[in-house]
């Protein structure tokens, strides 16, 4: 039996039976790959199990044309634990700005791993260097829209029209990558 399985031949009421079979395929490297990114092994496995519900909601979005299925899964791990390093550093970023004492610099780490990361890295290379630099700050960096207007020394509303194009723009560039549908 081939580790590579194409949930789409399977009939509906077998998906689950699918899905099982894909995860005892691709767990343990989704794991792997998840525990080297969260420092906490609970965070790390709590991305693996969204990743994979995801991934059985949305079996029917599957192309084999486009890549395996261990990509297919990859991509949609490296979509969640972006989104889980984004609310970390947006929780990093009020602790302190609250004045905390304590901030855990575990988080930055990941964030700046996930920043790294190839799809996400090329994706943004190819946005224009005002795009990229807003979306940085802003998503990766978490500064708000007036400290981002003060750092490049440009109007709030600029500052809100340069997020705005400059995602749709690495919108349409991960899509061309096939990391989003």
């Amino acid at each position: 039996m081939s580790a590579e399985r194409n949930l789409n031949a399977v009939p509906t009421e077998d998906v689950e039976l699918a899905a099982r079979a894909l995860h005892d395929a691709h767990a343990p490297a989704l794991h792997a790959w998840s525990r080297r990114r969260f420092a906490d092994n609970r965070e790390a496995e709590e991305v693996v199990q969204e990743a994979l519900v995801l991934a059985w909601r949305k079996h029917h979005q599957f192309d084999p044309t486009k890549g395996s299925e261990r990509a297919w899964l990859f991509g949609i791990l490296r979509n969640v634990a972006a989104s889980r390093h984004r609310h970390n550093s947006r929780r990093l970023h009020l602790a302190r700005s609250e004045g905390a004492d304590v901030v855990d610099l575990r988080a930055e780490e990941e964030l700046t791993r996930a920043v790294e990361d190839s799809h996400i890295r090329d994706a943004l290379a190819a946005l224009t260097e005002e795009h990229r630099s807003v979306l940085i700050e802003a998503y990766f960096r978490g500064s708000r829209v007036r400290e981002i207007a003060a750092r490049f020394q440009v109007a709030e509303g600029t500052v809100k029209s340069r997020m705005y194009y400059g995602l749709r723009a690495l919108r349409s560039e991960l899509e061309q990558r096939g990391v989003v549908g």
